[in-house]
């Protein structure tokens, strides 16, 4: 019986880095992503001697333009600094809820379903499991909780209670 649960947990930590992985690919796609439209957005803010708006509608454009750049410079920034988080993250297992944890839980009705607390997360889908940031309610709810333990999540505004089957 041992080793059949040192097989899970082997599989469970597997499936821990999958997932680690496939959230860094995700936030780098983003990030590139969000670099492309902050440059795009700049350069529709340049104003020089040869390119000067005309109208006060033009104006007005360049300045969203400048705005749209910022924020995206800052949601580029965040992204980055959840990368660098994400790097460590431990990927080995452990044995309670909460940053770095892959968390599975069983409803009401018996559904299963997987979530991992990583920074960065936003209700994002990788594999088969659903990534929340440390901060977030769900996580809030998993801290600290073991396998056997039950946890109650509101989703969807009602609460409900899950248990945890398994934490990696």
């Amino acid at each position: 019986m041992e080793r059949s649960a040192d097989r899970a947990e082997v599989t469970t930590q597997r499936r821990k880095a999958r997932i680690i992985d496939g959230f860094v690919t995700l936030l780098r796609r983003r990030l590139g992503a969000l670099e492309q439209g902050s440059a795009a957005a700049q350069a529709g803010a340049r104003v020089d001697g040869s390119h000067r708006p005309a109208t006060r509608g033009e104006r007005g454009a360049v300045s969203e333009q400048a705005a749209l750049a910022h924020g995206l410079r800052v949601r580029a920034a965040a992204l980055g600094t959840a990368l660098h988080r994400l790097a460590d993250v431990p990927r080995g297992p452990t044995d309670r809820g909460g940053p770095g944890a892959l968390v599975q839980l069983e409803d009401e009705e018996g559904a299963r379903s997987w979530w991992a607390v990583l920074p960065g997360g936003q209700g994002d889908a990788v594999d088969d499991a659903t990534i929340v940031s440390p901060e977030s309610p769900v996580a809030r709810a998993l801290r600290g909780a073991e396998a056997g333990d039950v946890v109650r999540l509101r989703r969807g505004g009602v609460l409900r209670e899950h248990e945890v089957l398994q934490v990696g």
